[in-house]
């Protein structure tokens, strides 16, 4: 078992190394083709009328989110238009208050009461993460939420996701490599590079969650969740 962990340790370190790439600055002039095109795919994606309304409303809120952090707030706020006006029961604070301002003004990691964990137990996977201020993962005292958005923004948009909030952990602190939240951002790694999650992969996570943090396993499910229908 040891073996098997530091192989996956080494292949992690090597990803590390490539996805890195991906955050170099690039050209305004590729930033805006590529704008363009992640606007183009997103509305293809929302259009899509096999999609439930919840499914697209979260889609749109990611897709706001996204260009918000890139600072194409009038881009964004295309997104949150389209999604305010998709009939859902949901708490639209967030586009009220994103439409308002450059900043969420909003002190809490939520934009709703909720009880996390309970609606990632049920798969209520766009209610959670629509809960979730993605603008306050950065602050040092939300720390542990940051897996937990990365593995639901990748449920819920795939191999469109572009940016893992992980790969600042690890970076900081190289050694803490067996804890959760590093083995669950190398299997995300894995599925964003190739789309597939192998079974050994999937074992060295639960054999930690069962021998170490029984009280957070409830993440093991949503990763397994990740995995494709056959």
């Amino acid at each position: 078992m040891r073996s098997a962990f530091l192989l996956i340790q080494i292949t992690f370190l090597c990803f590390l190394t490539i996805g890195a790439k991906t955050h170099i600055a690039r050209s305004p002039a590729v930033e805006i083709d590529d704008i363009k095109f992640l606007e183009l795919k997103l509305k293809n994606e929302i259009s899509d009328k096999k999609l439930t309304n919840l499914k697209k409303y979260a889609l749109a809120i990611l897709a706001a989110r996204e260009l918000r952090q890139l600072n194409y707030k009038k881009e964004s706020d295309k997104f949150y238009l389209l999604a305010k006006d998709i009939n859902v029961d949901e708490n639209k604070n967030e586009i009220t208050l994103a439409l308002a301002s450059n900043k969420y003004p909003q002190h809490s990691i939520y934009f709703f009461d909720v009880n996390l964990k309970a609606l990632i137990k049920n798969k209520s996977y766009e209610k959670a993460i629509l809960s979730i201020n993605p603008e306050k993962l950065n602050e040092p005292e939300f720390a542990r939420y940051r897996i937990i958005y990365d593995l639901l923004n990748v449920k819920i948009k795939k191999r469109l996701v572009k940016n893992l909030y992980c790969f600042q952990d690890y970076q900081k602190d190289p050694e803490s490599y067996y804890q959760y939240s590093t083995l669950l951002c190398d299997l995300m790694i894995n599925y964003l590079r190739n789309g597939k999650l192998h079974n050994d992969h999937i074992k060295v996570v639960e054999e930690y969650f069962f021998k170490h943090d029984l009280k957070e396993r409830y993440l093991l499910q949503l990763a397994k969740d990740l995995k494709p229908a056959s």
